[in-house]
């Protein structure tokens, strides 16, 4: 039994310790939602406070991990903020921007796109200012817990799951990167308008987003990227977010159902989202000749090759 739970050197197996994680996850934020709802009705200042909830408990959660399973410490995960951090995040910030921009620019010479108001909301029962800030809150926390679970929490527990069939731990990681990048596509699989080519595009999304990963050993310009571009496509330019509409938006647009434009799903959907990609990943790699990162895969990731 003991071998089923515990490898060689007495660490609890990599499949184990994804089943806790997800499962103290739940065990914190179940009960904490229910009481949450018992005691406001639904609005928006009870949709922050569940927002904060959820990120306590994957952060709770991380942390125990990191304490009595993995011994080792937030950096590991990419979470030690400081200034290099900070900067990184508003590098992946812009990257998302630049992106979008093409996107919009391209559907505007195309014909794809009607400017039809400004300053909306998706319900009367809140302003613009409070349906804007309640989106920015809620897209601060889904884009920082997705990228803690898909781009850190993941890869490693992949990473030392697949110690056995490839020990060169640089190509492992590029391996695990092709692997489980699937998965963020399936995860928005159910969301309104999906189709194979979201499913297929997120998935590839997933890869451009974690290269930042694997070259600085940080989740800054992951999460800055994640962050701005949720923020930019709903609540700025009016498109829906992974099939998502924003509680507020500065702009109100009108677009065809079709290739280019994504339909109902947003930018995700389009066949463009490729070419955006693409963008994104030349931009991340001419920045990493800039900053003189020698290797694709940090070396601080290679030194966390647990056993």
């Amino acid at each position: 039994m003991q071998k089923i739970i515990f490898n060689s050197n007495k660490k609890v197996r990599p499949l184990w310790r994804l089943i806790l994680f997800i499962a103290i996850t739940f065990l914190i934020n179940i009960p904490l939602q229910l009481g949450l709802q018992k005691i406001l009705d639904q609005s928006l200042i009870r949709g922050c406070i569940s927002g904060s909830i959820y990120l306590f408990s994957v952060l709770t959660s991380l942390y125990i991990q990191i304490k009595y399973l993995d011994k080792s410490s937030f950096k590991k995960y990419g979470l030690k903020i400081n200034r290099v951090w900070l900067k990184e995040f508003f590098i992946g910030f812009g990257i998302a921007i630049i992106q979008l921009s093409l996107f919009v620019t391209i559907l505007y010479f195309t014909g794809n796109l009607n400017v039809t108001d400004f300053f909306t909301t998706s319900s009367t029962d809140y302003s613009f200012i409070e349906g804007f800030f309640s989106e920015l809150f809620g897209l601060i926390i889904g884009s920082t817990v997705e990228e803690i679970f898909f781009r850190a929490f993941l890869f490693y527990i992949a990473y030392e799951a697949l110690k056995i069939i490839k020990k060169d731990a640089a190509k492992r990681a590029f391996i695990i990167l092709i692997v489980i990048a699937p998965l963020f596509g399936i995860a928005h699989i159910n969301n309104e308008g999906a189709t194979i080519i979201s499913t297929v595009n997120l998935g590839l999304d997933a890869i451009m987003m974690c290269l930042p990963f694997l070259i600085t050993g940080r989740l800054g310009m992951s999460i800055g990227m994640h962050l701005s571009w949720n923020l930019f496509q709903g609540a700025i330019f009016g498109f829906a977010i992974s099939g998502n509409i924003a509680k507020a938006s500065f702009l109100s647009v009108s677009t065809p159902d079709n290739l280019l434009t994504g339909g109902s799903f947003g930018a995700e959907g389009s066949i463009l989202f490729i070419l955006l990609d693409i963008v994104a990943v030349l931009m991340i790699l001419y920045w990493k000749k800039r900053n003189h990162f020698d290797n694709l895969v940090n070396p601080y990731i290679i030194k966390n090759d647990l056993a």
